[in-house]
């Protein structure tokens, strides 16, 4: 190849939405461990209205593991950004675990799940997308 390659735009968006996915895993990340110094934590899923209390360990471990889920997309977004080709690997993997995981949630969303996904992998295996994180290989 000559010459310098431009980021694909599909790169790009990947890039910036896993910076907003980041964020927002932090952020509720936070939310959850702070919700356990509240007085009976509980648990409401959205989609029946039932609630139920929660130990203090759920919110713990869910919060930190929700912060650690958000720097690893910080430091994926900064590896897509430079067109490196692990970026292309995990950010696959990733959309792939999210299509399988789609399966199991389809009267809750699922269906939207298994959808983004299978944009992402269409975007990062595209001719261009692919060749921007071989770049450096």
């Amino acid at each position: 190849m000559s010459g310098t390659l431009t980021r694909p735009i599909g790169v790009t968006i990947i890039a910036i939405l896993l910076v907003v996915s980041a964020i927002a895993n932090i952020i509720m990340g936070f939310m959850f461990i702070f919700s356990s110094f509240g007085e009976n934590p509980t648990y409401i899923n959205n989609i029946t209205g039932e609630s139920a209390t929660v130990s203090g360990f759920f919110l713990w471990f869910n919060g930190g593991m929700l912060i650690i889920l958000g720097l690893i997309y910080f430091w994926l977004s900064k590896l897509a950004w430079v067109g490196s080709n692990t970026a292309q690997v995990i950010i696959s993997v990733l959309a792939v675990l999210n299509i399988i995981f789609g399966f199991f949630n389809l009267g809750h969303g699922g269906w939207i799940q298994i959808i983004l996904g299978l944009i992402v992998v269409l975007i990062v295996n595209t001719k261009h997308a692919q060749a921007w994180f071989r770049q450096y290989a």
